[in-house]
């Protein structure tokens, strides 16, 4: 009679922490549930998490996520990633512990009962329904914040955890949260810089300033430095003016005026929505409205509940498109559901809206309130690289941008702008008025 044979798997498998590694390990074995880790470029920040799900995996049953800001990147960088030697970051889940695999959902079951899978943060309601218990948030610094928002309740209710794991993008979510981390006892926060691990020699970072990687991202990618511009940001500089000049702040929904809307209609992708009134010569941007997998049906009940008089509502030139499940353009379904619409006309050149963009940004005022994940959107809305890194850490970037999650925020900002644009809303650069407003004195961050 055959008898069963007892295989004895050290985990982790194949791999332990460095020594700047360890702080973290510790925390999470002794059984800590949040940790946000501020780590040097190729400090091992992506391969000391997957350790971690999997020894975590095996003591306790449940679904486990690596979460990369795109299924893409989910899939370059983890599914079919390796390491420096050449080695598959899935083989460092022991062959003997795996039941089977799905390559075409990233996901690996474990004998156990154990479910382990690679996701992208891109689109948080696509994930409704599930309820995972260990979460990786990688590269959290440029991930969709909503993902965050979405998985945090289901953490908090089933006793999971949450390990956050970035290089920094200047002071965007991620650093907001690293800064509350640093605040919160319950909390595991670290920063590294190549400093702190030697795991990059000065002589490699030299070569790469020698091989024409800037200063700046020197900073960012080795020396974790928050007080760096997002590299490639379209809009960072004229957000960031609008934050110093008191343009974000509390801006009044005033009644007597009506509110004009620019959207970006997903169908795959999330539909935006930006609200706007004209009060003398100020713009302000009173609402932002963002959400997908849902129909015209759910946005214009949004717009209903809301309690403005609308004017103008202005979307892109799609919005001629025929839906094939109603037979009819979603202009019409919009419009039998009491939303009149103005289409813009086709912008051949994409880089020709992004300057409408940054000409009408001068002169908006933004509610930080309402319009919070709208404005991240705006600061994250960044150019498409335009390749693999290099041995040398040099990132090339195309004049295209990089559709994200803050393409479409931007998108229906650019739908915004160009319509008052056009008709009899059209002005030139010099009949806007510029600089700092009289209102400033009432909205201005103290």
């Amino acid at each position: 009679m055959a008898t069963e044979r007892t295989v004895h798997i050290e985990l982790p498998y194949q791999w332990a922490p460095r020594r700047y590694q360890r702080p973290l390990w510790d925390y999470l074995e002794a059984g800590g549930k949040r940790a946000c880790c501020v780590w040097h470029r190729r400090a091992g920040k992506d391969l000391t998490s997957m350790n971690w799900m999997v020894c975590s995996a095996m003591q306790r049953v449940g679904t486990y996520w690596h979460a990369l800001p795109t299924y893409a990147q989910g899939r370059k960088t983890i599914w079919d990633g390796m390491t420096k030697d050449g080695k598959r970051f899935l083989d460092y889940i022991p062959p003997e512990l795996i039941g089977r695999v799905r390559d075409d959902e990233m996901k690996v079951w474990l004998r156990n009962g154990s479910i382990l899978q690679v996701i992208g943060a891109e689109d948080p309601d696509r994930l409704v329904g599930a309820n995972p218990i260990g979460v990786t948030l990688s590269e959290y610094s440029i991930q969709n914040p909503a993902f965050w928002d979405f998985v945090r309740p289901i953490l908090a209710e089933n006793g999971g955890w949450a390990v956050f794991i970035f290089t920094p993008r200047g002071r965007n979510h991620g650093f907001r949260l690293f800064e509350r981390a640093k605040k919160n006892p319950n909390w595991f926060s670290q920063q590294l810089s190549v400093e702190d691990t030697g795991a990059i020699s000065q002589s490699a970072i030299e070569e790469d300033r020698q091989s024409g990687m800037s200063d700046e991202m020197i900073q960012q990618e080795y020396y974790v430095s928050f007080d760096i511009a997002l590299v490639g940001s379209y809009y960072g500089s004229h957000m960031a003016a609008a934050k110093k000049e008191g343009r974000i702040g509390k801006v009044p929904w005033e009644p007597s005026v009506p509110v004009t809307t620019g959207w970006d209609l997903g169908s795959a992708n999330s539909t935006c929505i930006w609200f706007k009134q004209k009060v003398g010569a100020e713009k302000r941007i009173i609402d932002f409205y963002r959400k997908s997998g849902e129909d015209l049906t759910h946005f214009a009940k949004i717009l209903q509940d809301k309690p403005y008089v609308y004017g103008k509502h202005f979307l892109p030139h799609d919005v001629e498109v025929r839906e094939l499940s109603a037979k009819q353009s979603r202009r019409k379904i919009l419009q039998d559901l009491g939303i009149k619409v103005t289409p813009i006309p086709r912008i051949e050149k994409v880089s020709d809206g992004i300057e409408v963009v940054r000409n009408y940004l001068r002169t908006c005022w933004f509610d930080e309130e309402k319009c919070a994940q709208g404005i991240q959107g705006m600061l994250e809305y960044v150019k498409k690289e335009t390749g693999e890194v290099d041995a040398n850490g040099q990132v090339f970037y195309s004049e295209e941008p990089l559709h994200n999650w803050a393409s479409d925020v931007a998108d229906s900002f650019r739908s915004l702008a160009c319509g008052d644009r056009i008709g009899k809303f059209a002005k030139t650069p010099s009949q806007e008025r510029r600089g700092p407003s009289p209102y400033a004195r009432r909205v201005a961050i103290v």
